[in-house]
């Protein structure tokens, strides 16, 4: 068990690239195989043993409180706001007031589709990474051996092709909070963004060593293809329709379908995702998500995404 560790999920942005679906919900509110991003998340959190954990907030905050306070009042839970989007090392910085000791850093709109433990029982400092072809999008490592020795935030030369997935545990916290603070301090960034690749540095620096854990599969879920992509490996892993859905719709898997949903005369699949609250009516739906509370009604589609605004 790993109940001394704190997670901290940065969930402020506005996923400016996922509008208008993110114009009403942060995008760790949008819905994957039945369930939001953040469910998802906090199912690998919970599988660490990790009981404590801060979220920074921001942009649709209110969605995401409620979600987690109804269906999570087992964690010990803290929202502390980030008022304006200046990068994930002052998101970071900002649950410094409730963090002590060890903690596990996830972003939220990302899906690692595997087992965090191994980052957390390593008894290391250690980051998520994962071999990409084009890591100029990403936080980058550089290798020398078997040892990080350096960091770079989208570097247009890259040093190697492990791409940072967004996983980062520190077994002393304070040590990442005072390598923040001295970036900080120096007024660095990029893009206006105080950037949490530049916090490793100075630990680096400081003869702090850091291990690298290789991840195998990592979704950013950043844009509607990715969301959908997502969706869809999501599905081959994890499907579920209640046997009631069988007797007057045609389910082609793999589907998830929510036991509080409603269908009727419809035919989904594969690849569809269908949310607590949707109504469907004589729908023909393939490689879809449907989010909650979303009502459809003799809807034809493939590769969308529908909420409630966006039908």
């Amino acid at each position: 068990m790993n109940s001394q560790y704190t997670a901290i999920i940065p969930v402020a942005g506005k996923g400016v690239r996922l509008l208008p679906y993110t114009a009403h919900c942060p995008k760790t509110m949008l819905t994957l195989a039945g369930r939001p991003i953040i469910a998802h998340i906090l199912q690998q959190v919970q599988a660490c043993g990790i009981q404590k954990v801060v979220f920074i907030v921001g942009y649709q905050k209110e969605a995401l409180i409620d979600f987690v306070r109804t269906h999570y009042p087992q964690l010990e839970v803290y929202f502390v706001e980030q008022p304006e989007p200046k990068g994930l090392g002052q998101a970071v910085y900002l649950a410094q007031p409730v963090v002590q000791g060890p903690c596990l850093i996830v972003l939220g709109d990302t899906i690692i589709d595997g087992d965090l433990r191994p980052l957390v029982q390593g008894g290391q400092n250690a980051v998520g990474v994962k071999e990409v072809a084009d890591p100029r999008r990403f936080g980058v490592v550089e290798m020398q051996g078997e040892h990080i020795v350096g960091f770079e935030e989208k570097p247009e030369q890259p040093k190697s092709h492990l791409a940072l997935i967004g996983a980062y545990t520190f077994l002393d916290s304070a040590q990442l909070f005072s390598a923040l603070e001295e970036v900080i301090a120096s007024g660095k960034t990029v893009k206006n963004e105080i950037q949490l690749t530049d916090a490793l540095s100075v630990l680096l620096r400081r003869g702090v060593k850091i291990t690298a854990q290789k991840m195998e599969n990592w979704f950013d879920c950043g844009t509607v293809e990715i969301l959908l992509q997502t969706n869809r490996i999501l599905l081959q892993r994890h499907s579920s329709v209640p046997k009631e859905f069988l007797q007057d719709n045609q389910i082609i898997p793999p589907c998830w379908i929510d036991e509080k949903a409603q269908l009727s005369g419809c035919c989904l699949g594969p690849y569809v995702s269908v949310a607590e609250g949707a109504v469907l009516k004589n729908c023909q739906l393939q490689d879809v998500v449907v989010s909650p509370d979303t009502h459809l009604d003799g809807k034809q589609a493939r590769g969308k995404i529908f909420d409630k605004y966006n039908r």
